[in-house]
């Protein structure tokens, strides 16, 4: 199973349950049960200038990670302005709300696991009432050793690329969200590619999705193949075969999440090394 798409004006809408308690807010599904996923929820949020979301809780985990424009968020009776390339974590069960003090639309990524529950189903949302907003709210302090379940991504933070074998070369990630940041459901990390690096054929026992932010990159899944570009989401289940090919000429840089966690052993199998053994055996 898999799923390539760009981010259509047609996706972003306001779910129903939330009419009540946002005003200003849309979102756009792009990641559920249609696509074929069972371990996540995955969204593009969208909220306008003097709009707000409500206080609320959810019986999951989620992260956020923001793309454009600025958005304040108030979580457990601590307030922050966000801004692009800024994260957050909202642990499970973690009351927080939402406000746009701008003058422009912001949008962030919201990944969310274990999967949200479809409307009509158990309700795993929960809004508590109303939640007091301090005068000003500024930008985290992120040079404070105490911040917790927040940061900034900057490209400076990436490491130099590597040749990690020949199955995988030209290749640098910065973690993002992992279960030392306090997530426990999934983890979230940048990735670059340099051009003229690979990363072959090989699967997961977890799934993935990628939102492209610089560059292109070839993108083969299951005999299919597809060109990535910024704005682009992309989507892999358990066991399902994919491979990157960074040949178009630049760098490729995206946003990547993985749900579950992944193992501590055999989290990726690439499946040259398995074929020269065959090869070997005379099979």
């Amino acid at each position: 199973m898999h799923y390539v798409g760009p981010i259509e004006e047609s996706f972003f809408s306001t779910p129903p349950s939330w009419k009540p308690h946002s005003e200003g807010f849309r979102r756009a599904g792009l990641l559920h049960r249609a696509q074929g996923t069972v371990h996540m929820g995955y969204s593009i949020a969208e909220l306008q200038p003097g709009g707000g979301i409500g206080p609320c809780l959810h019986a999951y985990e989620k992260g956020i990670f923001v793309t454009e424009g600025e958005v304040e968020l108030n979580q457990d009776g601590r307030a922050f302005r966000l801004g692009p390339y800024d994260y957050a974590l909202v642990p499970t069960g973690a009351a927080h709300a939402w406000r746009n003090r701008g003058k422009a639309r912001a949008r962030w990524v919201e990944m969310c696991a274990p999967q949200p529950k479809l409307s009509g189903e158990w309700p795993d949302s929960y809004f508590p009432g109303a939640i007091e907003w301090p005068a000003e709210v500024d930008p985290p302090d992120f040079g404070n050793p105490g911040l917790r379940g927040l940061g900034h991504f900057d490209w400076s933070q990436l490491p130099p690329s590597a040749f990690v074998h020949p199955n995988l070369h030209g290749f640098s990630r910065r973690m993002l969200m992992d279960r030392p940041f306090g997530s426990q459901q999934f983890d979230m990390f940048i990735v670059q590619f340099a051009d003229g690096g690979l990363c072959n054929y090989h699967d997961h026992p977890f799934e993935e999705a990628y939102l492209m932010l610089e560059g292109e990159v070839g993108f083969a899944a299951e005999g299919k193949e597809y060109v990535l570009r910024p704005g682009d989401v992309a989507w892999t289940g358990v066991g399902a075969v994919h491979a990157f090919f960074p040949d178009r000429g630049m760098a490729a840089r995206w946003l990547e999440v993985m749900a579950p966690q992944p193992p501590e052993q055999n989290a990726i199998r690439f499946y040259a090394p398995w074929e020269h053994l065959r090869s070997s055996m005379g099979r």
